[in-house]
């Protein structure tokens, strides 16, 4: 590799692992605001292969650095050596940096072949490709671009208006006008324009955010209660011990109890707390006669306590002669009767199921054993509760925004997320996802309360603040004041329309793009500026 390809990649891997380190738990979150302007200097007058290769490498650091953990479960509690385990960390950052890679190429071709500036060009591409991710081919949306943003409360209120997708957008054109600023690219119009157009965006949309923060502070309430949020503390090696059940079940009912003498209106156990089947006693084998006895247990606790109890627990489903599982949620009323159930519907893909079964399936059973046994719900149902209308999340689901916001259009004005974290020990992981899950309630302006069995459990305000958090790994119970507001969002009414422009307008710039000939004005001026600032091609 020559000395000049060798600093290249220096400087893409550096992009690369900065905004890695945007993302929790690090939480350089500034970072992410300049962590591109590395890479573009890179790509300046490559060739487009090279391009897509720069921008790969600069995707598979960041990849690398945001899902180090996925490793942890697969050699903690699948017994699988961290020599192999580590593979499927590699493929899975290998995918999303093609994404990353695909976004770059096609806003830098876009911009060399046509009029459109690069500082629109690539925040739409980058968005499109987003959009896309979060969809095709299994659908694994985490760590978006704009999540790194999330503690900016004010900067990314206008998430109500075009969702996460939003907020990657601003961040990528920040990136695209400090590179064109500094490095003096393009005409000086074009560098004028696009840092007084930035200028103007960010206080506007920070001046907006404070009066709509204040606005939810000072709005009337529609209704309140009180929830007692209950963190289990359940080692995941002994959550399915038969042995241990007695235990955990007593963690749960002696946490119970008590917060119903502190007032609580509702109690929220995380996914999975009842380690048993909750399921009417004509449904159970002969031998899982025990469960029963939990079942009735549990229907007792709520009937004595005279409140409401949410909870996660596996349920038995047989579909087409198969037997499987869904992972359940149920809401068993203050009188000791199951007023409803949910199943999860988003299941988490190779953890839950496994993508094409028929020609995965094998592969994967070989290696963990009693992976993707599980069956997607059909329906989000809600749980009405002391005035409340309750959209429940399950784990995973709490990362995918349109899902989340389908729910609040049904109805939802409190959201309750109950997940279990445990798999990932003090990692980044259980961080990362509260940040994505605080990214809801921005988008939605619904409360959200989080259980997790070894947290982090908090209370996530129609703002997105984070409040009333938990330590991990430690047990206890929380109290949270939960009050919801009438409120309706232009992303909860029209969902992804914005991703889905960038995604028409991405494509319409590559149809332009390819027709263009390459002999084009533009591209000719590009490659002189290039030789006036003295750049190697």
């Amino acid at each position: 590799m020559s000395s000049n390809n060798a600093t290249r990649a220096a400087l893409a891997v550096a992009s690369g692992l900065a905004l890695g380190l945007a993302f929790p738990k690090f939480d350089y979150g500034l970072l992410a605001w300049v962590a591109f302007v590395p890479l573009f200097y890179v790509i300046e007058g490559e060739s487009m292969r090279r391009v897509f290769a720069w921008a790969y490498l600069q995707g598979f650091a960041s990849s690398v650095v945001s899902l180090y953990w996925i490793p942890i479960p697969l050699h903690d509690f699948a017994d699988v050596r961290m020599t192999f385990a580590i593979v499927p960390m590699l493929l899975l950052a290998g995918i999303v940096a093609t994404y990353a890679a695909a976004a770059v190429w096609t806003g830098e071709f876009v911009a060399r072949r046509t009029r459109i500036p690069f500082v629109l060009a690539m925040p739409v591409a980058w968005t499109a490709a987003e959009w896309i991710r979060t969809y095709i081919p299994i659908g694994f949306p985490w760590n978006l671009l704009g999540y790194a943003a999330y503690r900016n409360l004010e900067l990314i209120q206008f998430a109500e208006f075009t969702g996460v997708y939003g907020v990657s957008a601003l961040i990528v054109f920040f990136n695209a006008v400090v590179y064109v600023v500094i490095f003096r690219r393009g005409v000086y119009r074009l560098q004028s324009i696009s840092l007084s157009a930035l200028t103007a965006i960010m206080i506007a949309l920070v001046g907006f955010g404070a009066w709509r923060i204040s606005n939810l502070k000072n709005a009337p309430h529609a209704g309140s209660f009180k929830v007692a949020m209950v963190q289990g503390n359940i080692p995941q090696s002994l959550k399915w011990d038969p042995k241990f059940l007695p235990e955990s079940y007593k963690v749960y009912r002696d946490e119970t109890a008590d917060a119903a003498k502190r007032g609580a209106d509702l109690i929220v156990w995380p996914e999975a707390a009842a380690a048993f089947l909750f399921q009417p006693d004509d449904l159970y084998p002969a031998e899982l006669a025990n469960d029963a006895a939990y079942r009735t247990a549990l229907l007792t606790l709520a009937r004595n306590i005279g409140e409401p109890v949410l909870f996660g627990a596996p349920a038995l489903a047989r579909l087409d002669g198969r037997l499987g599982f869904y992972n359940r949620a149920y809401l068993v009323s203050d009188k000791g009767e199951v007023a409803a159930h949910y199943d999860k519907i988003e299941l988490v893909p190779f953890g839950e199921y496994v993508p094409a079964r028929s020609i995965l399936g094998y592969f994967v059973n070989r290696v963990v054993e009693g992976f993707g046994d599980l069956v997607p719900g059909t329906e989000q149902t809600l749980f009405d509760v002391k005035g409340a209308q309750l959209g429940i999340l399950i784990c995973y689901e709490s990362i995918f925004a349109d899902f989340t916001r389908r729910e609040v259009n049904r109805g939802a004005n409190v959201l309750v997320n109950i997940t279990n974290d445990a798999w990932y020990g003090e990692s980044s992981a259980p961080y990362q996802v509260l940040a994505m899950a605080a990214m809801r309630s921005v988008e939605t302006k619904v409360p959200m309360v989080r259980v997790a069995n070894t947290g982090i459990s908090a209370l996530i305000e129609p703002s997105g603040q984070i409040t009333n958090r938990t330590p991990l790994f430690k047990r206890g119970t929380a109290m949270v004041d939960v009050s919801w507001r009438p409120v309706r969002t232009v992303y909860t009414i029209v969902g992804d329309l914005f991703a889905e422009i960038c995604f028409v307008l991405t494509a319409i710039g590559l149809v332009l793009a390819w027709r263009w000939p390459r002999s084009a004005p533009v591209e000719a001026a590009r490659s002189r500026r290039l030789s006036t600032n003295g750049r190697p091609h």
